[in-house]
């Protein structure tokens, strides 16, 4: 019953599977090779603050680690775990080495003080990819045992499924959460004003976008767009159970976080990228699969 469940909510097999496994390791691996490693190695040590499980470290290893030498070796260890774990070489063990790795950085840069939630749906997904048989298609994996590649079942649904799910609670939690601490003034005239032009003021993004001075003279129209928005993230989980709502909904997830690009310098390009989540790729690899017949018997 539940792999029937599954199979009508998403793809159940272990081509989809693998794609995901690809964009979701391939988005850190870009990630991490386009971060400066060696502008952390050189901030002082004695401004680490390690949190949670980081504490049980001992300091004489951030002695080591946090210096150019040091972190151009965790750079180089990331860049080597997640290009096998993307391409699905040794999955079994890539992805857990990946997960491992990138689980530590994001600790130790948050150790640093650094805040941001972007990253975080996918520090999840790594951890949910490293203990299912993600390797078994589009993998090199795969590739050299063409036995397993056309697998289906339960093992390869339920990832998809639960992945999904995630980011439908990060939307749906953070409706709930906005509601919870500020009630109805949420809905205020100056309130998205007021937060727009808070972010654009500091020095703490990457952006400096300043459209967001322009929102006062429409602040009359404010609460409107910002009660679509909370409606929007309220019904987000229909993209996992609706598939005829799936693309409005992600279509609208676009728009709402180029918005708040510009209007906030605010960007999620990890999260985004999870959209592809949703996306059916044997479908995907079946129509490209039937077009590529039809050009070849055009050609005879």
């Amino acid at each position: 019953m539940a792999q029937g469940l599954i199979g009508r909510l998403v793809p159940a097999d272990a081509l989809s599977l693998g794609v995901v496994r690809c964009v979701v390791h391939g988005t850190f691996l870009i990630s991490v090779l386009i971060t400066s490693f060696s502008a952390l190695g050189q901030l002082p040590v004695t401004i680490l603050r390690p949190t949670g499980v980081m504490k049980l470290i001992p300091w004489g290893f951030y002695d080591r680690l946090v210096t150019p030498a040091g972190m151009a070796t965790l750079k180089s260890a990331m860049v080597l775990s997640l290009a096998l774990s993307t391409a699905g070489c040794l999955t079994s063990l890539t992805t857990k080495t990946s997960a491992l790795l990138v689980i530590f950085y994001q600790g130790l840069v948050r150790s640093f003080g650094h805040f941001n939630h972007d990253e975080m749906i996918v520090v999840y997904y790594l951890i949910i990819l490293a203990f299912t048989p993600c390797g078994d298609g589009f993998s090199l994996d795969s590739w050299r045992q063409r036995s397993t590649r056309y697998k289906s079942g339960f093992a390869y649904g339920y990832p998809i499924l639960l992945m999904q799910l995630l980011m439908a609670w990060v939307y749906f939690s953070s409706a709930l959460v906005k509601l919870r601490v500020a009630g109805l003034k949420y809905f205020s005239v100056d309130n998205l004003p007021a937060l727009a032009i808070y972010h654009s003021l500091d020095d703490l993004h990457d952006t400096h976008f300043r459209l967001a001075f322009w929102l006062p003279a429409v602040r009359a129209y404010l609460p409107f767009v910002v009660a679509v928005v909370l409606l929007w993230e309220l019904l987000f989980p229909l993209a996992v159970f609706w598939k005829r709502a799936r693309w409005w909904i992600l279509g609208i997830g676009v728009l709402f976080h180029l918005s708040t690009l510009f209007l906030m310098n605010i960007f999620f390009p990890h999260q985004l990228a999870m959209y592809l989540v949703f996306v059916d790729w044997s479908k995907v690899a079946k129509r490209l699969s039937e077009r590529a017949k039809l050009r070849g018997a055009r050609f005879r």
